[in-house]
């Protein structure tokens, strides 16, 4: 009974994690290009931007959390390199950049002439604080930000879709484009590459709460039950910024991607929507930031430089590094983004699934897809 809500705050935890900048922008653009045909475009994007990120948090739980082990057709080396350049691009040259600058676009709705460079930073100073006691993401995220977050939403969606209007379907013909669209941009999202890195917080968390308990089974029924809870509140918040893409879609025409959530309620709430639309994506960007540098800055300390350098210098490079791309704004970012995920993303998504089946249904790889022990010793 101690740990009976156990499951609500790593559900909670889990949904922050993965709810962060892109996660406040695709949807909306989804549903503002859908065309009429949002149920389409919300089902491509819930597909990659729910349905897979929790396949591969389960993927690397059944894994215990090794990765090596979860890429091993990969070999050691290669694993190793994909790492890096995963976290990296979820890291300071991409994701957590991006944090940064959508924090800026939320920070314009109350302070119209602040700047790229300070707010991000001052966002990287806090940061910096909030990732040094990393030990509390997981508890920090699920108890204290999420809430907040959501509540912070929910108040967006209700008076957004009951102010709104929907709008004529503009395009009839045209519903695989809209969940084709949907798809692509659950790419951006680039959560199944977090889900990698992101279950570690999870599964050290789930072990230190549960300390006396060594079955797996156990400690998967625990995260089915949070993923259940995550991945609900995750999929109603992406349906409804979808929704609000389409209403809204007549005024967010030449709006740039970060201000559309603004648009939309300042539109429907009107003079007390700046700083609640403001708190929300602070938040939102806050709680993923805090993860994305924390991993990217352990990896660079103990696996790159061999524990050669501290952890807080590695986590100040990383900050730097994200604070200098994050000048290039949103819309460079994603420009070299994107043609990388849709690359690389159908290869995950396939190595994911085949490697949950392996461990549920007992499918085995064909042994060539393997990289030899005799060739990893020759490495």
């Amino acid at each position: 009974m101690k740990h009976k809500w156990l499951f609500v705050s790593i559900g909670f935890a889990l949904f922050s994690m993965f709810f962060g900048s892109g996660n406040l922008v695709f949807p909306i653009t989804v549903g503002q290009e859908s065309g009429g045909h949002y149920l389409l475009a919300a089902t491509g994007i819930l597909f990659t931007g729910v349905f897979v990120p929790f396949l591969g948090v389960l993927g690397m739980m059944l894994f215990k959390g090794d990765i090596y082990s979860f890429f091993r057709c990969l070999g050691r080396r290669g694993t190793f390199l994909f790492s890096f350049l995963a976290l990296a691009l979820m890291g300071p040259f991409g994701v957590l950049a991006r944090c940064l600058t959508v924090a800026h676009g939320a920070l314009l709705l109350l302070i119209p002439e602040a700047s790229l460079p300070l707010t991000s930073l001052l966002f990287c100073i806090i940061i910096y604080y909030l990732a040094v006691n990393k030990s509390k993401i997981v508890s920090t995220s699920g108890k204290v930000l999420t809430p907040f977050l959501l509540v912070s939403i929910a108040i967006i969606a209700f008076f957004g879709l009951t102010q709104g209007s929907t709008p004529e379907a503009t395009d009839l013909t045209n519903g695989w484009q809209a969940l084709k669209n949907g798809f692509f941009q659950g790419y951006q999202t680039m959560d199944l590459l977090a889900a990698f890195f992101f279950s570690q917080f999870v599964i050290n968390h789930l072990r230190e709460m549960l300390p006396d308990e060594k079955s797996e089974a156990t400690l998967l029924k625990h995260f089915y039950k949070s993923s259940l809870l995550g991945a609900g509140l995750l999929s109603s918040v992406y349906f409804a910024l979808v929704m609000l893409g389409w209403m809204y879609s007549p005024i967010l025409f030449q709006v740039p991607p970060q201000e559309m959530l603004g648009m939309i309620a300042i539109e429907s709430l009107g003079s007390i929507a700046a700083p609640c639309v403001c708190l929300a994506i602070l938040f939102a960007c806050l709680t993923t930031g805090i993860v994305l540098a924390s991993l990217f800055a352990d990896f660079l300390c103990a696996e790159v430089t061999k524990n050669k350098i501290g952890t807080k210098l590695s986590l100040l490079i990383t900050l730097g590094i994200g604070f200098v791309v994050s000048t290039f704004d949103f819309a460079g970012i994603a420009k070299f983004l994107g043609p990388m995920l849709e690359t690389i993303y159908p290869a995950l998504i396939t190595l994911t699934v085949f490697n949950v089946a392996s461990k549920l249904l007992g499918f085995k790889f064909p042994e060539w897809l393997y990289v030899s022990k005799q060739n990893e010793r020759s490495k």
